[in-house]
């Protein structure tokens, strides 16, 4: 099927499906990002007269304490890509073409970053337009509508309110491609302004030949005409014929042809229906996994109605009240009215399913949004949480089912779930997102290492560093290894290409595989050459990006930002002014004291990683200079070289707290609260208890009651 323009019905349409911004402002409180005045970040443990009570002391929760709330949050990209491939089957990407996202807390799924503007309106309409049209796409059909004013030409007549005046013999037309030669129905909106003694004569034109005539009796109310016309494929000139103009100024007697639009569709049956069952889907997977009918039934209420609400059931991701396809069927019934076809209806309708905020945000709702008392999430809220955490997409049948039955209204429920999706490919969500952000893979694609000083640096190397650390990662999803060892890990996953990077013999057959690096001077995340690329600048090593890294995203420590003022160091140097090393710039930089404060945090870290150039590869010596890898945390405990710091790293118990922090900030899409502690501390320790293993961390997050309940928002 043909997109077309539909002009006056689609600025219809905007006002139904376009509401959006403004529901989206009355449903979800003010601004649409705001709710997290009270989040929390910092280094310190919590003020034990700030925690609520009974939980200071470390005394157990007695049912929930303030599990929180949560703004709505719009599909990110990548959220919006996976849901419309498992909703609708489709290979289409159309958030590509989005506005990038904004992050928060180091993650793209926060909903206190997450605005929304008018071009997220056009750009989701243009996307549902294309999405349906894939479902909808009639095999060598054409079923195209034209408003005249706009979409329509002639050098005869002028725009007269919403249709156009043909006030001499001439023809209204646009070019046409027909795919296929036929039978052709033809049908105009039009009314006559009636003068002299014969009615107003009007035809449908092809090629600039009127083909077929017929008087036009309406006056001032249009009226449609229609005929059949025999067509061959190509290009074609079609439109709307005006025949016998009559003027007599003296009796100011004027007749003219007023056309509201075109209308093509086509090729018709031999009992001149269009959709006939000999005209067949271009997708028929797609076709009969949506449409409830046959093409050739596709006029067909019971069908219409069957068809939109399963699809409103799984796009909205619970189930829709009578009333809500109701409103649906009305945006097809007005279509129709407009004199488009029961095609184009269905297709408005669909695409208003599409662009719904129940579709597009992920929508939760509260008996007392405005109250603080805690209220548990429903089944298919739940299904909603866990699908997008775990998949970054809608739930599957098996996980709509489950809500159905009340499963996930227990723990128990939950933790099968949580399981069984564990296992599913669609799991791969959280190493590209998750993982992708939280570990910094995402930002190797960032990296502009500078080709003079890095020669050996190319787009195969960057393409190993990317894979090597998303299958690290995966490692911990797919098998039972303690999360610790992300940092105290020997063994990594390398091809050809990284193992002579590195040093090392390459894998047998030179893909990747699990390698030895021990020897190496390399163990965990903080040798792998694809994070200590994305920590450097384009010329060298950063020692305070990498040490700033480490703290925030491995300790959840943010050492905040420089004061006004303080200048980073010079990239152009005179050998007789300067140190000799990097770490002796460093140090000469942050004598002030202003800087010192922070930086005896931050370079200990990166000073234990200047062994790693700026791709990551092993060096002895900065500038001919021999490196000094050693290093003194404030707490006074020294190491030597990044072995000894990493053995320092894997035991603070700051490790895991964060590793569980970062989850629950993902999972929830928010920042943590002093209200979170108590939670966060008793699946740190659960989390301890079990190993440290993945996916029991992701099991005790998605069973804890701030992911299972909610609270409304105070009004002010």
């Amino acid at each position: 099927m043909k997109r077309v323009a539909l002009v006056d019905f689609s600025r219809r349409c905007r006002v139904l499906t376009g509401a959006l911004g403004a529901f989206i402002v009355a449903v979800s409180g003010p601004g649409c990002g705001s709710g997290h005045d009270d989040d929390w970040r910092g280094p310190d443990t919590l003020d034990t007269d700030t925690m609520p009570p009974d939980t200071a002391d470390g005394a157990p929760l007695d049912g929930p304490l303030d599990p929180g709330r949560v703004t709505w949050r719009r599909l990110n990209r990548d959220e919006y890509n996976r849901t419309v491939r498992d909703l609708l089957g489709t290979q289409q990407r159309p958030a590509d073409d989005f506005p990038s996202d904004d992050t928060g807390y180091g993650f793209d799924n926060i909903a206190e970053v997450m605005s929304i503007s008018p071009l997220h309106l056009e750009v989701y309409e243009r996307a549902a337009g294309s999405l349906v049209d894939e479902v909808l796409d009639l095999s060598a059909s054409i079923d195209a509508h034209f408003e005249a004013e706009f979409d329509l030409s002639s050098e005869i007549g002028g725009v007269t309110g919403e249709a156009y005046n043909l006030w001499s013999n001439g023809i209204l037309s646009t070019t046409l491609v027909i795919p296929e030669a036929g039978e052709y129905r033809f049908r105009a909106n039009l009314y006559g302004q009636q003068a002299g003694p014969e009615l107003v004569r009007a035809g449908f034109a092809v090629d600039g030949q009127t083909s077929v005539s017929f008087d036009v009796d309406a006056t001032n109310t249009p009226t449609t005409y229609e005929r059949v016309l025999t067509l061959t494929a190509g290009p074609h000139e079609v439109g709307v014929s005006f025949l016998n103009d009559f003027y007599d100024p003296a009796n100011e007697l004027d007749r003219n042809l007023i056309i509201d639009w075109l209308q093509v569709t086509g090729p018709v049956s031999s009992d001149g229906t269009f959709g006939a069952a000999s005209l067949l889907p271009e997708n028929p997977a797609l076709w009969s996994r949506h449409i409830r009918c046959s093409p050739a039934e596709v006029a067909d209420e019971l069908c219409a109605r069957a068809t939109l609400e399963d699809l409103a059931t799984k796009a909205w991701r619970r189930p829709v009240e009578p009333s809500q396809v109701d409103g649906l069927m009305a945006i097809r019934t007005a279509a129709i009215d407009e004199g488009l076809t029961p095609l184009q209806g269905l297709r408005y309708a669909m695409t208003a399913v599409l662009m719904s905020p129940r579709f597009v945000f992920r929508t939760e709702f509260l008996d007392a949004p405005l109250s603080e008392t805690v209220q548990a999430l429903d089944g298919f809220e739940i299904a909603t949480r866990l699908s997008y955490l775990l998949w970054s997409s809608m739930p599957d049948d098996t996980l709509f089912e489950a809500a159905r039955n009340g499963e996930l209204d227990t723990a128990a429920g939950i933790e099968a779930q949580v399981r069984r999706m564990l296992n599913d490919p669609k799991a791969v969500a959280l190493i590209d997102n998750f993982g992708g952000q939280w570990l910094y893979i995402r930002n190797i694609d960032n990296a502009i290492p500078d080709p003079w000083v890095y020669p050996d640096f190319d787009e195969d190397l960057r393409a190993s560093m990317r894979e090597e650390m998303r299958r690290f990662f995966a490692s911990f999803l797919e098998n039972d290894r303690s999360m610790l060892e992300l940092l105290t890990s020997s063994e990594s996953f390398i091809d050809e290409r990284l193992a002579s990077h590195y040093g090392v013999s390459p894998p047998l057959g030179g893909d990747f595989a699990s390698s030895s690096l021990s020897g190496t001077g390399r163990r965990g995340l903080l040798g792998q050459a694809g994070l200590l690329t994305a920590l450097s600048t384009p010329f060298r090593t950063s020692i305070v990006r990498r040490g700033r890294w480490v703290l925030n995203r491995l300790l959840c420590w943010d050492p905040g930002d420089p004061p006004p003022g303080v200048e980073g160091l010079i990239e152009t140097e005179e050998a007789t002014a300067e140190p000799k090393t990097l770490r002796e710039r460093m140090e000469q930089h942050y004598t002030d004291p202003v800087c010192a404060n922070c930086h005896k945090s931050l370079d200990p870290i990166g000073f234990a990683l200047e062994n790693f150039d700026g791709i990551g590869g092993w060096r002895d010596t900065d500038n001919g200079y021999e490196i000094d890898a050693s290093g003194q945390f404030p707490d006074g405990e020294t190491f030597d070289g990044s072995d000894e710091m990493i053995d320092l790293l894997a035991h603070d118990p700051r490790l895991p707290a964060c590793m569980v922090e970062q989850v629950f900030t993902y999972a929830l899409g928010r920042g943590v609260r002093r209200a979170d502690e108590p939670y966060l501390e008793m699946m740190t320790a659960a989390f301890a208890e079990r190993g440290y293993l993945f996916e029991e961390l992701m099991v005790l997050v998605a069973t804890s009651d701030p992911f299972r309940m909610r609270r409304g928002e105070v009004a002010q």
